[in-house]
């Protein structure tokens, strides 16, 4: 590899070992336009040779390596789709907001009051009182629900932090001396909206225990009578030259009983995807640099070309991410139907869908990043921890400010309904957890690491499909990287 050295080029190892046992010449590396090959730059080539990948759709010809065996027979081919979305809750075809005043106080008092609703549910031998009589309970104990605004610390290492209501201002601390509290107010953010308890000093209120919205600790299973599945996807990024084509077509195969475990693939009767179909254009500084394709209309004519591959008893739920040819502030709205051509369900960033029996929210998950920046415990590594941040907030991004949000006159992120399942995407790492009853799921990327990625030490999971069986309730996940 002396020539990829003169080029001041850097290979790892195993990406060096596999273009060597793979006859990839220097001068196809050198095509690849990095300072540093890894072993997913080299395998991604090796899959262009090999499959000529072109930028069309699929032909006939192409589409045909998908026929199913004779003896596959789908059970999800039998049933009918129950499916219902619940449309006062997406902002498709209702956004409002033009960025007034009015428009922003509506959007912060309609968050407060219907969080103050599931707030009131916490009992409390303390008296409710409003902040604006807070100086009146001088001495006394009392409960308050309150937004923080302001969060710093004081000289004596307490936390301190400017909290309102809808009418009055007051401010709160968290004292070391209380340890398990003092350590629960670090995961606290701005614009949390919570109910405090505790004692009125010295014009604060000293909390000795706090409580977040949340979901109720427990909730019974809904059971499915059909025998079907859902598979999930996200940031496919159609149009990037780190798009993995291999991989989707794996599961595509799969979903025609080519691949293991057909009985399971003929159960899917579902595909939710939580956005970021294509890579876009202009969506960072450069992009154009990492596109096989610069046509946004191309890119989504791939993303139909994939959907037309798929068996046609399935029924596709598709979000917009940030990649999307929507706009970047949140709530987001459904895809255009002149983009997307294909017969799928076009939804919005949040929206929530009752598969079956069972209430799905689905949203991108662009809020991630102001969640990682602002509470030290996350990380991209778990993205799982940050949905059920979300989920105890009962709010998908509370950090105003932290990812762009348009003042609608309703707060479309706010978690309305308990969801039976959280799916997000967005950070292209697959996590999973169970929290109070809801299942909590992040299903990856078909993109391999990009530059941006390996700059922050970040390593996505492309290629792993996760997929729940509604009628047991059981959850895999299926590697079609390998």
């Amino acid at each position: 590899m002396k020539a990829l050295l003169e080029k001041g080029v850097r290979i790892s190892l195993e990406a060096e070992k596999l273009a060597d046992s793979s006859s990839i010449p220097p001068e196809e590396l050198l095509s690849l336009q990095k300072n540093f090959i890894t072993e997913d730059d080299v395998r991604l080539l090796i899959a262009q040779k090999n499959e000529n990948k072109k930028e069309e759709p699929l032909d006939a010809e192409q589409k045909a390596k998908f026929i199913p065996p004779s003896g596959f027979h789908p059970l999800a081919k039998e049933y009918g789709p129950s499916l219902r979305f619940h449309e006062k809750l997406d902002v498709t075809g209702k956004s409002r907001g033009s960025g007034t005043v009015d428009d922003f106080v509506a959007y912060f008092r309609d968050r407060f009051q219907r969080l103050s609703r599931m707030l009131t549910a916490y009992s409390s031998k303390y008296p409710e009182a409003a902040l604006q009589e807070m100086k009146k309970s001088e001495g006394q104990k009392v409960k308050s629900i309150i937004m923080i605004t302001d969060i710093r610390q004081t000289k004596n290492n307490n936390i301190l932090m400017d909290v309102e209501d809808l009418e009055g201002k007051f401010k709160i601390l968290f004292s070391q001396r209380d340890e398990k509290t003092f350590e629960r107010a670090k995961l606290l953010v701005r614009d949390d909206i919570i109910a405090v308890f505790g004692k009125v000093t010295n014009a604060f209120i000293v909390v000795e225990e706090f409580e977040f919205p949340d979901l109720p600790i427990s909730r019974d299973r809904k059971v499915c009578e059909k025998d079907v599945a859902i598979a999930y996807l996200s940031d496919i990024h159609f149009g990037s030259n780190k798009f993995v084509q291999p991989y989707l077509d794996g599961f595509v195969d799969w979903l025609h009983g080519n691949r293991g475990n057909p009985e399971l693939a003929g159960k899917i009767k579902y595909i939710s995807i939580a956005g970021d179909l294509v890579d876009g254009i202009g969506i960072y500084p450069n992009q154009e640099r990492e596109l096989t394709e610069k046509d946004i209309y191309k890119q989504y004519a791939q993303f139909d070309a994939f959907i037309q591959s798929l068996p046609d008893y399935i029924e596709i739920i598709v979000g917009p991410g940030n990649h999307d040819a929507v706009r970047r502030g949140e709530p987001m709205p459904a895809i255009p139907t002149d983009m997307v051509k294909s017969d799928v369900h076009l939804i919005g960033s949040p929206a929530y869908a009752t598969i079956e029996n069972s209430d799905h929210l689905i949203y991108h998950g662009t809020s991630t990043d102001s969640w990682i920046a602002s509470i030290a415990k996350l990380s991209y590594d778990k993205p799982e921890h940050v949905m059920v941040e979300c989920l105890r907030r009962r709010h998908l991004s509370p950090i105003f400010g932290g990812n762009a949000i348009v003042p609608e006159r309703m707060d479309y992120m706010l978690i309305e309904k308990e969801p039976d399942v959280l799916h997000f995407g967005h950070v292209h790492k697959n996590g999973y957890t169970k929290y109070r009853g809801t299942l909590v799921i992040n299903s990856g990327t078909f993109q391999s690491t990009t530059d941006f990625q390996l700059k922050q030490g970040h390593i996505p999971t492309p290629g792993r499909v996760p997929v729940l069986e509604l009628k047991s309730d059981a959850l895999r996940t299926l590697d079609f990287s390998r």
